[in-house]
């Protein structure tokens, strides 16, 4: 149930919405009890569930009020799933607990975690634009993806028909004042390195910590002056090569499409190099913090001694180290059309460790699908020459721009008349949902709106509570005015 703490807020239909949201558990590919709860709450409230496919995608759908019966059928979507962070020492478990919602000023944050703001404020817009007693309408289609953050499952599982409407408001941007018109295709590159371990003797074991950064959106963020904290404790290991180190423990970053804010890395050596190991471990966390904190003024570094145990060969050691080192991270290219917009990056994102293997995650992105592929070809040939087994996989296309669209033009004229102001078109280097959509039909016509929402895809992710009420005006009068596409 909902603490009520969004209650007073305008919209109210909206708010009460979206803290019910935030109430449910709806990580990425945990999406269950999300959609149990749409399925009651269609039921409640006589919403007709027209589909529903078997990785979970649902089509709400609400026929025509008196008098817009010949409307066009609009769809309006977003997606189930959220990125769970969260920051060191807050308790939550992601998969069963709610989130506890923060009102401050003009803004609406989570206590520690991220809001999930990304995209539960688009399935509020889909949700209200279904229950509005005061809105007119023509037939109306709310679809719900699954996974979008992870693998954009739910979109590459539809099937033509899936829904019927020829026109789609994405409900997943992010930026007040702009309409989405084009975004990036993207794909991962897993490196996976078998491993096994052997106990060592005569040895000393020590511990790296890199935390407080900020992380951020891997594409939305990636050309802002952010750490990567693979790459600052990464530096750290390199300091060491020459002192016969051996890694026991290597974990950092937590999803795709999130740029690593964590880093720990457990390391064995020999005992007589203990001071020598100390020594450059300490110059080089003084030196790492008086730079890093220019860009990064949380950055901190931890160095422990630790128990020595056991920890895999130096030449799995030196091929981790060699393939970290050689990913690149960032911008890649920028676009020659638009100023500013990155064209390609990657984003190395994740380090995890089993008893088997050690695992390695890339996310690249891009607008030039031949860029991305060049990319993607690079890391392979990398990853593969330090004895990595290497998996590309399937790649999500981008979106084009439809400058002519009848549809863009009636959602930019709805958009000036509520904010009385020019609406800009605009790119981003993110992946949306719509370059699958539009392959399904390509006579499909979109555009992608949003609030203002910032730092998503972290711990300090926050809505902008009055740009949330200048959207959903723009949505109603979107609504109300598709008989103008007839």
């Amino acid at each position: 149930m909902s603490n009520n703490i969004l209650g007073n807020l305008e919209p109210k239909l909206i708010w009460e919405i979206f803290e019910e949201i935030t109430t449910i558990p709806r990580p990425s590919n945990k999406e269950e009890k999300i959609r149990s709860w749409i399925k009651k709450w269609a039921k409640k409230n006589n919403i007709t569930i027209k589909n529903e496919d078997k990785v979970g995608n649902l089509l709400l759908r609400k026929e025509a009020t008196k008098g817009c019966e010949k409307f066009p059928t609009l769809v309006i979507q977003a997606h189930l799933d959220m990125v769970c962070q969260k920051n060191a020492g807050v308790e939550i478990d992601f998969e069963n607990d709610p989130l506890t919602i923060v009102l401050e000023d003009n803004i609406v944050s989570a206590k520690g975690t991220s809001l999930g703001a990304d995209n539960g404020i688009g399935m509020a817009y889909g949700l209200a634009a279904l229950v509005d007693s005061e809105l007119k309408h023509g037939p109306l289609e709310l679809l719900f993806t699954v996974d979008e953050e992870t693998g954009l499952t739910g979109a590459f599982a539809l099937k033509p028909g899936f829904f019927s409407g020829k026109y789609l408001l994405n409900v997943d941007s992010e930026e007040l004042g702009t309409i989405t018109i084009s975004s990036a295709g993207g794909g991962g590159t897993d490196f996976t390195l078998p491993i096994n371990f052997k106990e060592l003797q005569d040895s000393h074991a020590m511990e790296i910590f890199v935390s407080g950064l900020q992380g951020g959106h891997s594409g939305i963020d990636i050309d802002l002056p952010r750490l990567n904290a693979i790459k600052v404790g990464l530096d750290g290991l390199l300091t060491l090569q020459d002192e016969n180190i051996q890694i026991k423990t290597i974990i950092a970053g937590t999803a795709h499409n999130a740029i690593p804010r964590n880093f720990t890395a457990g390391i064995v050596f020999p005992k007589e190099n203990k001071k020598s190991v100390k020594k450059k471990l300490n110059d080089w966390k003084n030196k790492t913090l008086s730079i890093g904190r220019e860009a990064e003024s949380k950055l901190k570094i931890e160095i422990k001694d630790s128990s020595a145990s056991k920890a895999i060969s130096k030449e799995k050691t030196k091929a981790v180290l060699e393939l970290l080192e050689s990913i690149f991270h960032g911008p890649i290219s920028f676009s020659k059309e638009i100023s500013g917009l990155v064209q390609t990056s990657n984003n190395l994102a994740t380090v995890k460790m089993t008893k088997k293997d050690i695992q390695v995650h890339v996310s690249t992105r891009s607008s030039v699908d031949e860029e991305m592929n060049e990319a993607r070809e690079k890391l392979k040939k990398v990853g593969e020459e330090v004895g990595f087994i290497v998996k590309l996989d399937k790649a999500y296309p981008g979106w084009r721009p439809d400058t002519k669209s009848p549809f863009l033009k009636l959602v930019q004229e709805k958009y000036d008349e509520v904010t009385q102001t020019p609406t800009k078109l605009i790119a981003i280097h993110a992946g949306l949902e719509c370059g699958l959509f539009l392959a399904l039909d390509s006579n499909l016509q979109v555009a992608s709106i949003g609030p203002n929402i910032k730092n998503a895809h972290s711990p300090d992710e926050y809505v902008e509570i009055t740009s949330v009420g200048i959207i959903w005006n723009v949505i109603k009068k979107l609504i109300e005015n598709m008989g103008a596409l007839n």
